[in-house]
């Protein structure tokens, strides 16, 4: 019997939830639904579930300050919010899963279906990485976590050569050649980025420029990546580029 418990201090999303998830998995047991987070805590504290869906924003006792109160713990956590910002933070590196409201089926199926293929139990250690991620300064960060349709691929950033933008979404080079396509603006990707030295080249180009094997001066400047690809480089930004580049491509 797989056990689930949500928390959530708005009524209607306890209820929308507790409806899908009994349409998707009825083989589920829901063994207690709160909107009260202080109540859902003390009563995890003797039955522990196997998922637990929680809502970040809440009076009295947020979800993360909730999880802190319950460590170490031994079961799986799917976040529930209608902030955005959260999954920006969360987006940096997690083996937790979130879910942005309104709450579809379509996500609920996605997201139970990617839980049952792991059951990866989230340790302590997971859930303090997570914690560092959001409280640390981005540069001391190695890895990000690219948001896929069925969860996460986790990257290191040092092996990302480049991200192009293609409309709302961005898609990631990296040096082992493979390419990973997210839905998330290159702008979100640069805030991410920006402090591990990536540089926006172009409207559609961020770069690593560690992988810049050359700067080609002739038709307005670009730079050839260890992929062989050749970046263009926008008007405004070609001679603090070409200072920066030079400077490192001697140093290397």
């Amino acid at each position: 019997m797989t056990k689930v418990i949500i928390i959530d201090d708005e009524a209607h999303c306890t209820n929308v939830l507790a409806n899908l998830i009994g349409k998707v998995h009825s083989d589920y047991t829901i063994t207690g639904i709160f909107t009260n987070p202080i109540k859902g805590l003390q009563f995890i504290q003797n039955n522990p579930p196997d998922l637990l869906f929680l809502d970040i924003e809440m009076p009295n006792l947020n979800g993360f300050a909730l999880i802190d109160k319950l460590l170490p713990i031994d079961f799986d956590i799917i976040f529930t919010t209608a902030y955005d910002q959260y999954a920006i933070r969360a987006f940096n590196y997690s083996a937790i899963n979130y879910l942005l409201k309104p709450i579809s089926e379509r996500s609920i199926v996605t997201a139970l279906a990617n839980w049952e293929k792991r059951r990866k139990k989230t340790s302590t250690e997971q859930w303090q990485l997570f914690q560092n991620n959001l409280e640390n300064s981005t540069n001391e960060r190695t890895k990000i976590a690219l948001p896929t349709g069925v969860g996460f691929n986790i990257v290191e950033i040092k092996n990302i050569v480049r991200c192009m933008s293609d409309n709302n979404y961005t898609n990631f080079f990296l040096k082992d050649e493979s390419k990973i396509l997210i839905c998330r603006t290159l702008k979100e990707i640069e805030d991410i980025l920006k402090d591990h030295n990536f540089i926006r080249v172009h409207q559609s180009h961020l770069i690593n420029p560690l992988f810049v094997k050359g700067i080609l001066k002739q038709d307005g400047g670009s730079l050839i990546m260890s992929d062989s690809t050749e970046i263009p480089v926008s008007r405004q930004k070609r001679k603090q580029i070409n200072d920066i580049l030079e400077t490192m491509l001697r140093l290397k």
